[in-house]
């Protein structure tokens, strides 16, 4: 199992974006199992992957969790009202299955390119903004979680907020590695070094390391202007191998595959060039993870 992280401390970069469709990409394309945590209150990802209907249906039982269970696994069950004693459920032992909703299954009907890759998605909530003020070690329990509950996937990966947050520090903890999605624009890469710096420190005094999976630059406009160009150029002079060389330009088609909530690869209306670019990228991903 490797567990990835996409983060950026700058909104409106394509993180959510990218980090959806890579999983999804990994799954149908490649064939590898993936769960997809969104850990984002804002839950953008879970929007993207999920129709309305189902994703309320899920969030109404009882019976079902999401990320906001993994940081507050435990509840008062019902009281007995003859002892006095409430008996707790402990909703961090639940089984991984209730929590996730299953959007790509290659290996059963209805699904067109078929195999043997699987897309799950451990949800996110608004509630979610309730753990901000939690007890300190909250943010370690994402990292146990996982360990315990998610080894049989090949990728984990988390979309994470555009801020620093409790969020944020679980996801570093529970990460073997990250990615940054970047719109190469000034303000985006005046915001890297602070990122990257911010890992550094956080990771030494967890005492563990996160390595760069790379730079993917995003919502590049096409004709790309000079200004774009140049900062595109001047960064891999200054990164080199650290950015990726496939990246996704601006498209009106990826607000419409979030209406519809079909990644690139499966919506229709998409053109073929976009739909080539997440591929590429997926496929560098993929390459560069299993280095």
């Amino acid at each position: 199992m490797e567990v990835v992280s996409f983060m950026n401390m700058k909104g409106g970069v394509g993180k959510t974006t990218l980090a959806v469709n890579v999983a999804f990409t990994l799954a149908a394309v490649h064939e590898k199992r993936v769960l997809m945590v969104d850990v984002d209150p804002q839950f953008n990802a879970t929007q993207y992957l999920v129709q309305d209907d189902r994703y309320l249906s899920h969030i109404s039982d009882n019976s079902k969790g999401t990320i906001r269970d993994v940081f507050v696994p435990r509840s008062l069950g019902a009281v007995n009202t003859t002892t006095g004693l409430a008996k707790p459920q402990n909703k961090a032992k639940m089984d991984l299955s209730a929590c996730i909703l299953t959007i790509y299954d290659g290996a059963k009907p209805g699904f067109a390119r078929g195999g043997k890759g699987r897309l799950d998605l451990l949800p996110s909530t608004l509630d979610l903004v309730e753990i901000q003020t939690s007890p300190r070690k909250t943010e370690d329990k994402l990292k146990h979680y996982l360990k315990e509950k998610a080894a049989h996937y090949d990728y984990v990966i988390l979309d994470c907020p555009p801020t620093i947050s409790i969020f944020t520090e679980a996801a570093i903890l529970a990460s073997d590695k990250y990615v940054v999605p970047m719109r190469p624009d000034p303000l985006s890469v005046l915001g890297l070094p602070l990122l990257e710096r911010y890992i550094h420190d956080y990771t030494a005094d967890a005492g563990q390391k996160l390595e760069q999976i790379g730079i993917i630059f995003s919502l590049v406009r096409t004709p790309t202007p000079t200004a774009m160009k140049n900062i595109m150029n001047d960064l891999r002079k200054a990164r080199k191998s650290a950015v990726f060389e496939s990246m996704s330009t601006l498209s009106t088609h990826v607000a419409e595959s979030v209406e519809y909530h079909r990644p690139m690869i499966y919506f229709n209306k998409a053109s073929s060039k976009v739909k080539e670019q997440y591929l590429k990228i997926t496929a560098e991903f993929l390459k560069r993870a299993e280095k």
